[in-house]
């Protein structure tokens, strides 16, 4: 979990952020909820969301969704354009949800300004306008959200194509705070150039315990230490939460 004070992110296991703002609004970044052990023990849902963010089709980024549009209020949808080409049968059923319980939907890409609540500033860097890569993961949803002057990158599944891309276009625009690591910490993201422009203070790494695909890689553990990121993971820390005044943050874990 990332926290911000007035606004609150909180990474929940594998890949879902939860944040809130001062305001109360709720954002949550694909919820995957349905038999996740990694999930705090006491975590509710809150009981309701104002807006539901899709990074990209993939069931293990979408499974927790047609749960939470069933049971909480939720007041949009956001999505990237066809799920970024990866319509796994999860993300099927979620669109028909959303479609039948009659939510607001809309699809973002890069150069969107998402306004979403007037503490933040959310700034979508992918996937680009009219170009899609051959994989969902390259077109995910990434963003940068900034409160003060504070900021942190969510990367989503992206690999190291796209982390270049996204070098080359924005280079020290990229920088952050905080980062929440590509694709779980998987080899074939978080590309040194990529690191180098968001010079982060914390590296979160969102993925479960023992999984089969084994992420983080040992590569990308060597790659954050060589450049001597502190680094966070889920798996072992539970929750973790990210507290900003806008200017300074704090951290804390479920354990």
């Amino acid at each position: 979990m990332l926290a911000l004070l007035g606004t609150r992110i909180t990474w929940l296991g594998h890949a879902t952020v939860l944040i809130q703002t001062a305001k109360g609004t709720r954002l949550l970044i694909d919820p995957f909820i349905t038999g996740n052990p990694s999930y705090p023990k006491d975590f509710v849902l809150p009981e309701k969301i104002d807006y539901i963010l899709a990074t990209h089709g993939h069931a293990d980024h979408v499974d927790g969704l047609i749960g939470v549009l069933e049971n909480v209020p939720v007041r949009e949808v956001i999505d990237t354009q066809e799920g970024g080409g990866g319509a796994d049968d999860e993300y099927v059923k979620f669109l028909e949800t959303v479609k039948s319980e009659k939510i607001p939907y809309r699809v973002a890409q890069e150069g969107d300004q998402l306004d979403l609540d007037p503490a933040l500033v959310v700034m979508v860097l992918n996937p680009p306008l009219g170009f899609k890569y051959n994989n969902a993961n390259d077109n995910s949803l990434v963003m940068k959200i900034t409160y003060k002057n504070f900021s942190i990158i969510l990367a989503a599944d992206i690999g190291q194509v796209t982390e270049r891309r996204l070098v080359e276009k924005y280079d020290r625009d990229l920088k952050a705070n905080v980062l929440k690591v590509a694709h779980h910490g998987s080899r074939t993201s978080s590309c040194a150039s990529f690191l180098d422009a968001i010079q982060p203070e914390l590296a979160v790494i969102s993925s479960g315990r023992n999984n089969s695909f084994g992420h983080p890689h040992p590569e990308v553990i060597k790659r954050l230490e060589r450049k001597k990121i502190p680094y966070l993971n889920t798996a072992y820390k539970g929750s973790i939460k990210v507290t900003s005044n806008g200017e300074t943050f704090k951290v804390s874990t479920e354990y």
